[in-house]
């Protein structure tokens, strides 16, 4: 099992307890995570110093140097760089995090949401959809892992159902009011179009992704 997969376990599976929770905000990063990587410092980021501090409302925040963080996802694995900024009244930080990763989550996006559809589109056991995802992305993933994830969605599906309608502009909402969590969860996801694209409107809207039910 590589560092990699051992650090996102203990991220995702909330072990690193005691960790100060910092905001987070996703931007279109406009490129794939290795040209992300690539080009390192260099990077165009947005220019958060004229911005409204998030925490307290300050006129604005100063840069405040870089982090490193993992990222696994399809057809990448390895270390980015993070964009921090912070406050000069409250001194809380916020950092810029890619549209391609998740927040609070060593998995990006796309594998993330490939791993959701082998279990919930494909109607698979969690055996079968960890094998498949595997197969079909060399991600290591265990069962565990899948269902913490699978409790996360569920638990954030009414979220996710008000603002995929809000998103495609749905007279009604995507999922069977009558269906059962796993059904409905289903049809919510069959429903995505882009799930890189539309986690970043999801987020723009309710401070909230796939698996974060509460605003970062």
């Amino acid at each position: 099992m590589s560092f990699l997969l051992q650090f996102q376990k203990r991220v995702d599976c909330g072990i690193m307890a005691g960790e100060v929770m910092k905001t987070q905000l996703m931007f279109d990063a406009g490129c794939s995570p290795a040209l992300y990587q690539l080009q390192g410092k260099t990077y165009d980021f947005p220019d958060m110093t004229t911005k409204l501090c998030p925490h307290c409302r300050a006129d604005h925040l100063e840069k405040h140097g870089f982090y490193t963080r993992n990222l696994i996802t399809i057809n990448f694995e390895g270390e980015i760089i993070i964009r921090r900024y912070c406050c000069p009244e409250c001194r809380k930080t916020v950092s810029l995090l890619p549209s391609f990763c998740h927040p609070k989550r060593t998995y990006g996006i796309n594998a993330i949401f490939r791993l959701l559809a082998e279990f919930y589109i494909k109607v698979r056991t969690v055996c079968l959809a960890v094998t498949s995802f595997l197969m079909a992305t060399d991600i290591e993933c265990s069962r565990q892992l899948l269902l913490h994830y699978r409790r996360r969605v569920e638990h954030n599906l009414n979220n996710l159902v008000m603002a995929v309608t809000d998103i495609y502009g749905l007279k009604e909402p995507p999922v069977t009011e009558k269906a059962n969590k796993r059904e409905k969860v289903r049809q919510l996801l069959s429903s995505i179009k882009s799930p890189q694209d539309d986690s970043l409107k999801i987020f723009k809207r309710t401070r909230t992704t796939y698996l974060t039910p509460f605003p970062i």
